[in-house]
């Protein structure tokens, strides 16, 4: 019968074969982002982002830090699924989910942060932001302000505040802040698409080059955000088995 110790080891050693495994299956639909055609793009896209939801099942604990990252990636998971499955139909639901994505994430970090100053100031600077994003697409957009606009800056504006955040919170891992960032790379771009239904973007401007880069940009960056934040507990799983085995 094998020990304790033996268990632990080798469910460590699994979990560093599945992750490797995990990041090399991302890898290859990354490359497929950009080289399938429409018709089969957004089955194999679609894909990825369900795997990253599910490779999470791997680190189940009855912890609230586990459980808002994979909240997050089921929210990801269902916005994708109007962006990506029904061609963008139902943008307002998927930046809806988004959203959801967001606050969940920012629920994991507040987690992790003790009552007292740093705590008090980051659930203030969210409540005036979460204001400011919405005040300022109506001052800039004016007449054209509708649902989708507001709901999509408010949740740029999160995934900003989480991205500073999660690189300042104590305890917080480094995967998870660069798979926000990427997150952020990602929708910087996609932003940029979006940009021309609501203001003018002229002809030669940065952004109109940056739009006619010959790759699928935001997939640049999603595919490895999704795999860096679905990662993120990883380094936590594998301490808690080390000591452990100790």
């Amino acid at each position: 019968m094998l020990s304790l110790k033996n268990k632990r080891d080798i469910y460590k050693r699994f979990l560093i074969i599945a992750a490797a495994l995990f990041v090399a299956a991302e890898y290859v639909f990354a490359i497929l982002a950009q080289t399938l055609p429409g018709d089969k793009w957004g089955p194999a896209s679609f894909s990825s982002i369900v795997l990253a939801a599910a490779f999470m099942l791997l680190f189940f604990e009855r912890r609230l830090e586990y459980l808002f990252t994979q909240l997050a990636l089921v929210c990801t998971v269902c916005a994708d699924y109007f962006l990506v499955l029904r061609d963008g139909e139902e943008k307002l639901a998927a930046m809806i989910f988004f959203s959801g994505t967001q606050i969940f994430y920012f629920l994991r970090l507040i987690i992790k942060t003790r009552p007292g100053i740093f705590r008090t100031v980051h659930l203030s600077v969210r409540a005036a932001v979460s204001l400011l994003a919405v005040l300022v697409t109506f001052l800039v957009l004016g007449e054209g302000t509708d649902a989708l606009s507001v709901v999509s800056v408010f949740y740029y504006a999160h995934l900003i505040l989480n991205l500073i955040f999660a690189f300042i919170t104590p305890g917080e891992t480094p995967i998870f802040a660069i798979g926000l960032l990427l997150f952020l790379g990602c929708d910087t771009f996609v932003g940029f698409g979006m940009l021309g239904e609501y203001l003018p973007i002229a002809e030669g401007s940065l952004i109109d080059r940056l739009n006619r880069i010959p790759l699928n940009m935001a997939w640049v960056f999603y595919t490895p955000s999704q795999t860096l934040l679905a990662l993120s507990l990883l380094p936590r799983r594998l301490r808690a088995a080390g000591e452990t085995t100790k």
